[in-house]
Parts: structure tokens; C-alpha cells; sequence
């Protein structure tokens, strides 16, 4: 897959994914140094929101923006993932009071390879792609955006909607009225 980067093709690394594939796991660095894993089958949804670098302002605001857009759904897991400096993102979240997501770090890109969101060319070789991944409670892809131009930004409002959806999703078991024969 290709996005453009100021306009130039730039490839993409890693697995394709698409709606309705199971969601990969995939290993991350919290803030404080330890690993964790995100994606696959959760006890809530998840959304997963691939940002290239905070130091710049469309990043910084998409990560604004998602923090408040997010705050209401009180039954989602919503994971920021980054390749910048541990240092300068735990300054980043604190000093803009990011608190309705975790921010993680992608340092051995083991996220960008397995929802292909590497950037694998150019300047920004070794970043994330702009992307958002929506799990939902049974670990499959609800919705996805990958943008395809690197300065644009995520369509916030077709995301929030698929949030809600998975947020908000009942499994299915059987209908205690249906099963009497009510």
C-alpha cells in the first residue's frame, strides 16, 4: 500500500489489513518502559489511533481533538501509538492533559509491521502512517482509515461513529425468551 508524504508515493511495510479480519497483537511500550500488548480480543473495544509524531501540529491536534471526542464512551480502550521519544511524549501528554487514552511508544515497531503502518521510505522512514483501527469486543476490525495523504487528518466523525458502535455492541447469546419458547 502506498500513502503520499507532501505529495510524494511513499510504501507502506508491514501486513494489509481490512474490515472484518481479526485484529492483530501487537507488542508495545508503555510510557513507564514496560511491554504490553494491543489489538486481538479485549474485554472492551478498542480503538487504536497510529499517530507519526507528536511534534507536529496535525498529530498534536488529532491527539486533542480524539482525548475529548473519546471522553464519553466509558466502555472503550483507546490506545495512541507512537514512535517518538518516550521523554518527549510523556511531556506531551501531561502538558496537554491527555487522560482518556494510554500513549504508548512502537519502538520495536512491531504495531506499524502487523497493521501495516510502516513507513518504509524517505524522511519518515521507520514512522507510523496516519491510521485509525476500531476492535471490536470479539477482536475483529470494525472499521479502519488508513489517510492516504500523511498531513491530512482522520475522518473524526465516521471514526467516533464505528466507535460507537463497538462501544456499544451486545454479544450475541441466547435470548432467555426465545430459548422458553415465550
Amino acid at each position: 500500500m502506498f500513502i503520499t508524504v507532501h505529495g510524494t508515493p511513499t510504501a507502506l511495510e508491514g501486513k494489509e489489513m481490512g474490515i472484518w479480519r481479526e485484529a492483530p497483537a501487537a507488542r508495545v511500550t508503555n510510557l513507564d518502559g514496560s511491554q504490553n500488548v494491543i489489538g486481538m480480543i479485549a474485554p472492551a473495544a478498542q480503538l487504536l489511533i497510529s499517530i507519526p509524531s507528536l511534534k507536529t501540529e496535525v498529530c498534536s491536534l488529532g491527539a486533542r481533538k480524539f482525548n475529548d471526542l473519546i471522553k464519553e464512551f466509558k466502555k472503550l480502550k483507546t490506545v495512541m501509538v507512537t514512535t517518538d521519544e518516550p521523554e518527549f511524549v510523556r511531556e506531551f501528554v501531561e502538558r496537554e492533559g491527555i487522560d482518556s487514552a494510554d500513549v504508548v511508544i512502537d519502538s520495536a515497531r512491531d504495531f506499524g509491521k502487523k497493521y501495516g503502518l510502516l513507513i518504509g521510505e524517505g524522511k519518515l522512514k521507520d514512522r507510523l502512517a496516519r491510521g485509525v483501527f476500531v476492535i471490536d469486543q470479539e477482536g475483529m476490525i470494525s472499521y479502519m482509515e488508513i489517510v492516504p495523504e500523511i498531513t491530512d487528518e482522520v475522518n473524526y466523525d465516521k471514526c467516533i461513529e464505528a466507535v460507537d458502535k463497538a462501544a456499544n455492541f451486545k454479544k450475541k447469546g441466547h435470548d432467555h425468551e426465545n430459548w422458553m419458547g415465550v
